[in-house]
């Protein structure tokens, strides 16, 4: 079987750590480093992940850094994410063969990514990569469940048994959410092996629980022992004015997405080869 060499930045972020452990622990073996800046912390690593410590503004030292990398993975959070467009020059010099920004989120419309700060961030990285003819992939993972379970981003507040819709066919349209642990276990299994041509220009969906409205609440009154959550239903046409007045646009904006079908992952969806995936009820039972 033929390996990646696989380089990683952003390894003490909320995907990017379980990312490294997946990696690390895969029976496929792949060669595993991670890239610092100066001065972060790159203790606790596994012990077969090298620490590389690098100056990203320096396209000579990363350039070097990159050598011999096949898949280059970024999991950097939003104030990392217009950066990665500095990396291109490195990117490209190293002859990387696939870069994976950070994205993990669901499927967003242009007009969307136009609209919403760090969603267009996300485009013009895109937008660079291909301008520059560097192989890229993305992950779209929907919601994190630690977020979207824990606690109530997109209307659902499991301790206070409350669902917030975004109109009636939000009770049959469903939402697209993942675990960090599925996210990483999903990265092990699509780049330890995987040839880079493989997966260059696709948006790769991972999803471990799709469920609808009444899904979800049918869960929450299961966990409250049979009492029905209270569901409030909001207009589109508030939710649009929310979206416009609100200091952070993206909670409503995917209540949206959900009330009108589209708080998916796309079609090109990944199936972690045998991963026992938790159910929503699973999720919202150890909440």
């Amino acid at each position: 079987m033929t390996t990646n060499t696989i380089a990683l930045i952003g390894h003490r972020g909320l995907a990017g750590k379980p990312i490294v452990e997946a990696l690390a622990a895969s029976s496929a073996h792949p060669k595993v480093k991670v890239l610092h800046r100066p001065g972060s912390d790159a203790s606790g690593l596994p012990a077969n992940v090298e620490a590389v410590e690098v100056d990203f503004a320096d396209t000579a030292a990363l350039t070097k850094a990159l050598a011999g990398v096949d898949i280059l993975l970024s999991t950097v959070g939003a104030p990392g994410i217009a950066a990665q467009i500095d990396l291109i020059p490195a990117i490209k010099a190293a002859g990387v063969k696939l870069f994976v920004p950070s994205d993990l989120a669901v499927l967003y419309t242009p007009h969307e990514r136009r609209a919403f700060g760090l969603l267009e961030e996300k485009g013009r990285v895109d937008e660079a990569l291909r301008a520059a003819g560097v192989p890229f992939a993305v992950v779209l993972m929907g919601g994190f469940t630690e977020y979207c379970l824990a606690t109530p981003f997109i209307g659902i507040d499991v301790k206070g048994n409350k669902l917030h819709l975004v109109g009636d066919d939000a009770r049959t349209h469903s939402v697209a959410l993942s675990s960090t642990a599925y996210i990483a276990a999903a990265y092990a299994s699509l780049f330890a092996a995987t040839p880079a041509a493989e997966l260059a220009g696709r948006a790769i969906g991972v999803s471990e629980v799709v469920a609808n409205g009444d899904q979800i609440a049918a869960a929450l009154a299961k966990k409250h022992g049979g009492v029905a959550p209270t569901v409030t239903v909001q207009s589109l046409a508030d939710v649009d004015d929310e979206i416009k007045t609100s200091d952070f646009a993206l909670a409503p904006l995917l209540r949206k997405k959900w009330g009108v079908g589209f708080f998916t992952v796309g079609s090109d969806v990944h199936v972690v080869p045998g991963y026992k995936r938790r159910t929503l009820e699973d999720f919202i039972a150890s909440i």
